[in-house]
């Protein structure tokens, strides 16, 4: 098709027409690329003024990301490697944790708090045992702590203390002192006889000022 020469200048006019339509234009505004790539090679990509990232898909970030003011995630996540928190930390709901842990520094807990299975609960030198009915608590020293439906004891080597409501015993190795129904009970005393007790009764107690023994013919 031939041009038409009947205006010298109708394509130079076009032309302008053209170029300022492309100086006024403004692309970005409502773009869209289709498996296409936009790549930012040490410049910047900011949005602001109230502007908001939407991403509908995978997010990948390889390097360091700096978040500054609020975070928030909805939904499952989850975060794998080392990390570290700095700051005020606050949960609402459960907490699961897998693996061993270690808390340092001081701290509170607040409400009850069980220890379930087999497991055994240690507060510095000392051991809460619940593998032993009732339960225990086991000392450094060897002293140990039981108790069961009605009694509560404590043990030392040979020493025993056993508290109830109705009753209090305090024995080592064979020798008690027991006290029941406003009673006083000497279980497994020494005897003297009565020669070397002063001709004390034969049954009765007997003391030489540090020892008590029970008098024998």
């Amino acid at each position: 098709m031939a041009d038409d020469l009947s205006d010298a200048f109708r394509e130079i006019r076009e032309l302008k027409r053209q170029v300022k339509r492309l100086q006024a234009a403004r692309p970005l505004e409502n773009a869209s690329i289709t498996n296409g790539r936009v790549r930012f090679v040490g410049g910047t990509l900011r949005v602001d003024s109230g502007g908001r990232v939407e991403i509908v898909g995978t997010l990948q970030i390889d390097g360091t990301t700096t978040v500054t003011g609020s975070f928030k995630v909805t939904g499952p996540w989850r975060l794998e490697g080392d990390g570290t928190i700095t700051g005020n930390v606050t949960g609402t709901g459960t907490l699961t944790w897998n693996g061993p842990w270690n808390l340092n520094g001081a701290g509170k807990i607040q409400g009850d708090v069980q220890v379930l299975g087999a497991g055994k609960l240690r507060v510095g030198n000392m051991v809460l045992d619940p593998t032993v009915s009732g339960g225990a608590i086991a000392f450094a020293n060897g002293a140990q702590v039981f108790t069961d439906a009605t009694t509560i004891q404590v043990y030392k080597g040979n020493g025993v203390a056993q508290i109830s409501d109705t009753e209090a015993k305090l024995q080592v190795g064979g020798l008690a002192i027991r006290i029941v129904g406003g009673n006083v009970q000497f279980l497994g005393l020494p005897t003297r006889s009565r020669a070397n007790a002063n001709n004390a009764v034969v049954g009765s107690i007997w003391s030489d000022g540090t020892n008590v023994y029970r008098v024998v013919s």
